[in-house]
């Protein structure tokens, strides 16, 4: 599991990045099948003396992608709190997906680096200011609200498995 920790906005992070990579390695034993790991650290300007600081972590379990996010006064108690709550979501995701023993298991997207994408081609277009490709694979509605709610959106397009259309689920 590869751990990539950004920061922003921090001074003398330097001894933030190993506690954070100490913290996140936790999460490998609820599941062996996390492929990429990316934690943002930042610190937050506000007209207030408090320093408010945010950790946010996303991680891509076989395609599956779960993203959690915590503020608080000091960075180590957002990154226990933000640990914390990966900790259940990830638990929650092996609960109701790995239970595939024995079998290989399905990847609902490939991960992002797999995808072609060159800067000639993001230069080309003079007002892009980004852009994001999945290759997506056949999913029922129920994943689709659990990789909603996952992910913490209001909508989540997919490819529908039962009748290969493009829909779009979303909370009212």
């Amino acid at each position: 599991m590869a751990v990539k920790v950004i920061t922003k906005n921090l001074s003398d992070s330097e001894d933030i990045v190993p506690y954070t990579e100490k913290k996140m390695s936790r999460l490998s034993r609820y599941s062996n099948n996390i492929t990429d790991m990316k934690v943002e650290l930042t610190r937050e300007k506000s007209k207030s003396r408090k320093e408010q600081y945010t950790a946010q972590v996303t991680l891509n379990i076989n395609g599956f992608i779960i993203r959690g996010e915590q503020k608080d006064d000091t960075l180590k108690a957002a990154v226990d709190s933000v640990t914390d709550v990966m900790e259940r979501l990830v638990g929650k995701f092996k609960k109701k997906y790995e239970i595939t023993k024995g079998r290989g298991s399905l990847s609902i997207r490939e991960p992002e680096s797999a995808l072609p994408s060159t800067e000639a081609e993001a230069a080309a277009i003079p007002h892009l200011v980004k852009t994001k490709r999945f290759i997506v694979k056949p999913m029922t509605v129920e994943q689709a609200i659990d990789q909603m709610e996952f992910l913490g959106h209001d909508f989540f397009l997919f490819l529908n498995a039962d009748d290969d259309t493009v829909n779009v689920v979303y909370k009212k």
